[in-house]
């Protein structure tokens, strides 16, 4: 069910005061010679927009479009009344657009869970809004997940401390992923969300070791499960992360076994998504929150936004591939899929976009800029 969200102010609302800083870069790409770009044809025949109301009662997955050229995360689920946001990317300005399209699904003004995955701007920048009516920790929090360990000092990262020193303050309880994994304190592995689905904090090395390679490797990492189904997401996690990931699962869980739905790491950059976790999980569908073609971070064309190495690494298991924004005319942007709803009822899987369904190898944009894998074709 669909409505429409009045803001009413919930029994607390949380009134931020926060330093605002924009002094950490998101994902780092390799860089080489200009190339331009075409559109990437999101309007082929046979592929309109879609418009259909998604039923609040089923399991929802939404990958949002973030209102402006900058590549970031955020996953807003909703089950029921159970509301969970990962990640506010990718700019300050950006928990508007957040906050305007959750406030169309939510029905109690409360995220139950806000899970944050890392310290990198494009993840956590939007939580450092203070408005009452635009900013995410308006709302009623619930539990705040966040990463054991980071190398920041940026004014970003300050910012979002103050933002959860904040939250606590006025009644959310916040942990580590290290300290849910554990078991720790109050904190736990597995979060029962109802109807037979829980949420499950996996064990990720660089919890509780640290290393000098960036914030991306310290990723929270998660599963939603749902009758035998699951449903995964490893933020910006790199190959040494993914690796250590699936070898842990091998050794002490029997595998971490075949997803249904994969949120492609790091944007799908050539960093992430790597053989050994791709043939681990073998997804089913695959959903990359990125601006396609973006130059943000490099001009060399096959590491773009999502990557010849990505595409190839995936492509064996799956062509179900589906991307948020397009910005292959970098700063303009606009919508490639658009928002990207992943739904189940019934057992049954569905993904419905705001711009059209294109799967990411039918798209103009593929076409001229990628070379389609065998599996492909």
């Amino acid at each position: 069910m669909n409505k429409t969200f009045k803001v009413i102010a919930p029994p607390v609302i949380i009134m931020l005061i926060v330093i605002f800083g924009f002094g950490v870069t998101g994902c780092n790409q390799p860089d080489a010679g200009e190339i331009n770009h075409r559109q990437p044809g999101n309007t082929e025949a046979g592929n309109q927009p879609q418009t259909e109301t998604v039923n609040s009662a089923k399991l929802n997955i939404h990958f949002l479009e973030l209102g402006n050229q900058y590549t970031g995360d955020s996953i807003y689920i909703n089950y029921g009344d159970v509301d969970i946001l990962i990640d506010a990317g990718s700019r300050q300005s950006s928990a508007t657009t957040i906050r305007a399209y959750i406030d169309n699904h939510i029905k109690d003004n409360k995220l139950e869970y806000v899970i944050v995955t890392h310290a990198h701007q494009d993840h956590i920048a939007g939580f450092n809004n203070s408005s009452p009516i635009t900013g995410l920790f308006a709302y009623e929090i619930g539990t705040i997940i966040d990463f054991p360990k980071t190398n920041s000092a940026s004014a970003t990262y300050n910012s979002y401390k103050s933002a959860i020193a904040a939250a606590v303050k006025m009644g959310a309880v916040h942990y580590t992923a290290l300290q849910c994994f554990n078991n720790e304190n109050g904190a736990q592995r597995e979060y029962e969300l109802g109807g037979g689905v829980k949420l499950e904090i996996l064990y990720n090395y660089y919890y509780d070791h640290s290393q000098n390679n960036g914030e991306n490797d310290y990723s929270v990492c998660l599963r939603i499960v749902q009758n035998g189904n699951q449903y995964i997401f490893t933020g910006d996690l790199e190959k040494d992360g993914e690796d250590r990931l699936v070898d842990y699962y091998a050794k002490n869980f029997g595998g971490l076994g075949h997803c249904v739905l994969y949120k492609a790491g790091h944007h799908a950059s050539v960093t992430s998504s790597n053989t050994k976790l791709m043939s681990a999980i073998t997804p089913e569908y695959v959903c990359v929150t990125a601006c396609a073609g973006t130059s943000e971070y490099t001009t060399n064309n096959p590491v773009k936004f999502p990557s010849q190495d990505f595409v190839n690494r995936v492509a064996p298991y799956t062509d179900k591939v589906f991307v948020t924004t397009y910005a292959g005319n970098y700063p303009q942007f606009e919508s490639f899929n658009g928002n990207i709803v992943f739904s189940v009822s019934d057992g049954k899987f569905d993904i419905q976009c705001s711009n059209n369904n294109l799967k990411l190898k039918e798209t103009k944009w593929f076409k001229e800029n990628r070379t389609m894998p065998v599996s492909w074709k």
